[in-house]
């Protein structure tokens, strides 16, 4: 019996001691941690934003999309487009090709019937025209982030990857008088980038049947801002 329990110490030591040399070799991994975890982190990132994406119902419509692109001898251009988009989100060449077909209105064509088809005017993008496009978002006015533009976009693609600097002069020329400042139409950009398809003004001209996109309506529910 002496022997046995001579023995469990020196197994408990034994134990001990490895223990102690596993948490002293582990500690410097330690240290590397935090750059592992953000790894990680964008690692699920990417891949939650390629199972959105997959579950989408509308990656249904690329292949009659992309069919009726490439009989309108648009594939290239397309393809193109969809590659500054894929490098912009960093994500996969079918999420861009959903905002493309969200902006250039294919999804629009592609969800219609038959019939109904026809009456959809659906036009091919533009890779030279969608970096510029970018650079403005970017440099112009706006000056808006990456992440700002990457959301932007997402939420909103047809007014920001469709000549969305000819857009901007709209809503500056028909913005009531103390929204129209580069300044305080930033801001308000900022805080809501649905505003910059407001490019009517129906005040002292009557209505125009663009309630959507008036100013008259949505200025009911802006910040109120001090005359400049």
């Amino acid at each position: 019996k002496p022997h046995t329990s001579t023995g469990r110490r020196r197994i408990k030591i034994s134990i001990k001691m490895v223990a102690s040399s596993l948490l002293f070799c582990f500690i410097p991994l330690l240290k590397n941690l935090p750059f592992t975890g953000n790894r990680a982190l964008q690692s699920r990132s990417r891949i939650v934003t390629a199972a959105s994406i997959s579950t989408d119902p509308n990656v249904d419509l690329l292949p009659d999309i992309r069919e009726a692109v490439m009989e309108a001898d648009g594939e290239q251009v397309w393809k193109e487009s969809a590659q500054v988009l894929s490098d912009l989100f960093g994500s996969s060449e079918e999420e861009a090709e959903l905002y493309l077909a969200d902006a250039f209105r294919w999804k629009a064509w592609a969800k219609a019937s038959d019939m109904m088809k026809r009456f959809q005017k659906p036009v091919l993008p533009d890779a030279a025209k969608v970096r510029d496009t970018l650079v403005w978002l970017k440099e112009g006015p706006l000056e808006l982030s990456d992440e700002q533009v990457r959301s932007n976009i997402r939420n909103y693609p047809g007014i920001y990857l469709v000549e969305p600097k000819e857009s901007y002069r709209k809503v500056m020329g028909s913005a009531p008088r103390k929204y129209r400042d580069a300044t305080v139409l930033k801001e308000l950009i900022s805080d809501d980038p649905n505003i910059l398809q407001v490019t009517f003004n129906c005040d002292g001209e009557g209505c125009q049947s663009e309630c959507g996109s008036c100013w008259v309506a949505y200025e009911n529910r802006l910040p109120s801002i001090p005359d400049f």
